[in-house]
């Protein structure tokens, strides 16, 4: 029998031989069998000095996934490099909160059937023509039982105009945004440390009570992935003990998104806090 860390070992060993693999397969990519790529817009058209807000599709055919920003133990996530015109400038992709996929002893973040990446564009006052055109090379890792790396160059030709209306895929963007995590009001967080792992105490709103909870590290190699997220209650706070990586590294905080069912539904919530030396309190998140 292998012991726990020798465990661990071995599934960190397996995941970094997934991604070393992946990895040197990603610069001679070919279009990928099981996902199609897309370059959507919110609006029909690009109004000057406003942002623009577009965004990265990705269908996956049944039983295929992508992955998050951090894919937990195996995977990739998904990249973007952008060709604007003169004047125009791409923020950070934002990532909708993610699901689990486990594949033996290992557990990845990600995404299946369909999935909105969305960017916003910054518009300059007085762009120099009246049309845009809007290109982005996107690189993803696709896995059912193998994965394959995909490739795709993308583009959107706009009009430049001073009013807009809301494009064909304006409805995506509005379910993108409900699974976007957001740093929710009266939500307060503090991090201990605890034997082999971190103890998440979560305050609530009033009335907000988790049913269910599960937290997905933005830092690889800092949780064991593939281990149960248990969750307590104790009078006002909730409690969710993480286990750590028994090879990862130090970490001076705790990041990421804690996904929860309550009584109104799902919610993300953005976390980012500091792990205390003893015994933690919550506090209130910053806005």
């Amino acid at each position: 029998m292998i012991p726990t860390r020798g465990r661990g070992l071995v599934s960190s060993l397996l995941a970094l031989a997934l991604c070393l693999a992946a990895t040197a397969a990603m610069p001679q990519a070919r279009p990928a069998r099981h996902t199609k790529a897309s370059l959507v817009s919110e609006t029909d058209a690009i109004q000057p000095g406003r942002t623009l807000r577009v965004g990265i599709r990705l269908e996956m055919e049944e039983g295929w996934h992508t992955y998050w920003r951090n894919p937990g133990d195996s995977g990739l996530p998904t990249r973007a490099r952008w060709e604007l015109p003169a004047g125009f400038a791409a923020g950070e992709m934002r990532w909708p909160y993610p699901t689990r996929f486990r594949t033996g002893p290992l557990v990845s973040y990600g995404y299946e059937r369909d999935v909105l990446l969305p960017v916003e564009i910054r518009v300059p006052p007085a762009p120099s023509a009246g049309e845009a055109r809007i290109a982005v090379r996107v690189d993803w890792l696709e896995c059912q039982d193998a994965c394959l790396p995909g490739r795709a160059d993308l583009s959107l030709d706009l009009p430049v105009r001073p009013v807009s209306a809301p494009g064909p895929q304006a409805g995506l963007f509005t379910e993108a945004r409900r699974r976007l995590p957001t740093r929710e009001p009266g939500w307060t967080f503090a991090v201990a440390p605890a034997p082999s792992a971190l103890r998440l105490l979560v305050r609530t709103p009033r009335g907000t009570a988790l049913q269910e909870a599960y937290f997905y590290p933005s830092t690889p190699r800092l949780l064991d992935h593939g281990k149960p997220q248990p969750l307590t209650r104790e009078g006002a706070t909730h409690r969710l003990e993480l286990p750590r990586d028994p090879n990862g590294a130090p970490a001076e905080r705790l990041a990421g998104v804690l996904v929860a069912e309550t009584g109104r539904g799902t919610v993300a919530v953005e976390v980012d806090a500091p792990i205390a030396a003893g015994p933690a309190r919550t506090s209130q998140t910053q806005e």
